[in-house]
């Protein structure tokens, strides 16, 4: 009868044991997911830790989801660090998030991890919304810095044209058609530059070498021309064909000029001697030819 009484007293012992133990357990996780809901995040991360800790003294599962959740609340807390191991956690057990995903994004850019950044927002565009505008503005950027330009390329068309108010992202597309030697491409958009920034370098040096080589080849076919058949004719034909050369190299000195201003010197000189010579104004053509091989 003793011995019967005794194994009963000892399988209650026991099993409220376990009760015990499954509702520490539980408290820990509902702790952790109280303290979140009332903005105290830092206790909400030691509540999580300590979930952890006894789950894992007693070798059971932890779902990924539980990680990312954990993971979540650190990166509230500002432990970064912290939110990367539980996310990884996550990851290891073959779970993620559209959440996750953006904070992973946001921690490894803050860290200047580009290969990674570039792994995740990749992950992001492919696995939870491709036409997201920051996300592929951020890929455009990513893909130019490290010079792939077809990627650059295709995350541009998926970014919409009335979004793109940043002049240096602008010029970066600017930059790629230049490379492709797209012409029209980079003539619009050398225009979208100098409206944002009529001080623009690049869009500036693109227009004034653009209308000064049209007058300038077209000058040399003319008188060429003109030199192999001395008429009448082409003598009138060869002043009809120099006025557009004038025009051009007028829109072309307005350019260079401009970049003048902010570096008067060797670069832009020659240009501006030779354009000033076409224009037969000697003193002005050897004002700018005092810069060169200085």
């Amino acid at each position: 009868m003793k011995t019967l009484q005794y194994v009963v007293i000892t399988i209650a012992t026991l099993f409220l044991a376990a009760c015990g133990s499954q509702k520490v357990l539980v408290n820990y996780k509902a702790n952790a997911e109280q303290a979140e809901l009332t903005g105290n995040y830092e206790e909400a991360v030691t509540a999580w830790e300590s979930y952890f800790t006894q789950k894992q003294g007693e070798n059971a599962q932890i779902e990924g989801a539980v990680y990312a959740d954990a993971a979540k609340t650190a990166y509230k807390a500002d432990m970064s660090t912290k939110a990367l191991q539980w996310f990884e956690q996550a990851q290891y057990n073959d779970y993620v998030d559209k959440e996750m995903a953006e904070i992973l994004i946001d921690i490894y850019r803050s860290r200047n991890n580009l290969s990674k950044e570039l792994e995740e927002l990749e992950f992001y565009t492919e696995n939870f919304d491709s036409d997201k505008i920051e996300k592929n503005k951020r890929l455009f950027n990513i893909y130019f810095d490290i010079n792939m330009f077809d990627k650059a390329l295709s995350a541009w068309e998926r970014i919409p044209n009335d979004s793109i108010e940043e002049e240096a992202t602008i010029e970066k597309f600017f930059l790629i058609n230049k490379k492709r030697e797209n012409d029209e491409v980079v003539d619009s958009v050398s225009l979208v530059l100098l409206e944002k920034n009529p001080k623009n370098v690049d869009a500036l040096e693109w227009n004034a070498m653009k209308y000064y080589w049209k007058a300038e080849n077209k000058y040399r076919r003319e008188m060429k021309k003109y030199e192999q058949n001395k008429t009448g004719l082409q003598y009138v034909f060869l002043r009809k064909e120099l006025k557009q050369v004038t025009a051009d190299f007028k829109i072309a000195l307005s350019y260079f000029e401009k970049l003048w201003e902010m570096n008067p010197g060797e670069k832009y000189a020659p240009y501006m001697a030779n354009i000033h010579t076409r224009f037969d104004e000697d003193e002005k053509s050897a004002y700018y030819r005092k810069f060169l091989n200085q």
